[in-house]
């Protein structure tokens, strides 16, 4: 059953909720504030999803560390072509702020993501270069993004001379 839209003013009380959490994460760690919000509204529906709500998992961070503390769910992802839906173990994080800084300092530091990296001052670039690096199973992810990010001009989020490789410009 789908959910009922959230008004435009409930939308921008979510970036604006969402917001300082991602800018001080990209000030940190460098991906650009405008993508971290962009899949926190995709991956959690606007912080209505129970990963959210329940785990403050805002991205639908997976873990498969033991030590780590993690919720159960069931999860759609798309397999050589069909959307299946399996059970995943995800992320549990203390609070929101926790969960941004974690995905930053992971994106920022991850071998996975270092040509996402390269691009981190242009965060409509950096959003289709973490879809190609594997981010998201979902072959439209990028589109998704760059949409969000354009819509609801996310980019005014990102700070001008930000992080680059981890290092400062």
């Amino acid at each position: 059953m789908a959910r009922k839209p959230l008004t435009p003013a409930e939308q921008k009380q979510f970036i604006a909720t969402v917001a300082p959490w991602a800018q001080a994460a990209a000030k940190l760690h460098g991906p650009p504030a405008s993508v971290a919000i962009a899949q926190a509204i995709l991956e959690s529906d606007w912080g209505r999803s129970h990963l959210s709500r329940e785990a403050h998992n805002f991205f639908g961070i997976k873990t498969a560390r033991a030590n780590d503390l993690f919720i159960e769910l069931p999860t759609k992802e798309v397999i050589d072509g069909k959307t299946v839906e399996v059970r995943a173990k995800f992320r549990r994080f203390r609070s929101p702020k926790e969960c941004f800084e974690w995905r930053a300092k992971w994106l920022a530091t991850s071998k996975r993501y270092a040509k996402a990296m390269e691009h981190a001052d242009d965060g409509l670039v950096y959003a289709q270069r973490i879809a190609e690096c594997g981010y998201a199973t979902d072959p439209g992810y990028a589109k998704k993004l760059c949409e969000l990010m354009t819509k609801h001009h996310l980019m005014d989020f990102d700070a001008k001379g930000a992080k680059k490789n981890g290092g400062p410009r």
